[in-house]
């Protein structure tokens, strides 16, 4: 990707404060640094949720129960019930 340069970035600025003025730009920048802040804090909490809800690999879930095989006689075939 590629970064502007040091003139666009003058001019995008002054764009910037002809548009909104003096009193609102530190206002708007303030607002979308706490928005930023927001989100960060609520992928960490959700990472965080998800690691903790994850269950251990190779462990049966409650909802599952585990089936066991029908019984066999000693050559291998299923009893008679």
């Amino acid at each position: 990707m590629h970064f502007p340069s040091l003139p666009g970035l003058l001019v995008a600025m002054i764009a910037g404060l002809l548009l909104f003025g003096t009193k609102r730009l530190p206002e708007m920048g303030a607002s979308l640094g706490q928005g930023i802040r927001e989100f960060k804090k609520s992928l960490h909490e959700i990472g965080d949720v998800a690691h903790i809800e994850s269950p251990a690999p190779n462990t049966p879930s409650p909802a599952e129960p585990r089936r066991l095989a029908p019984p066999t006689t000693s050559d291998g075939r299923e009893a008679a019930s």
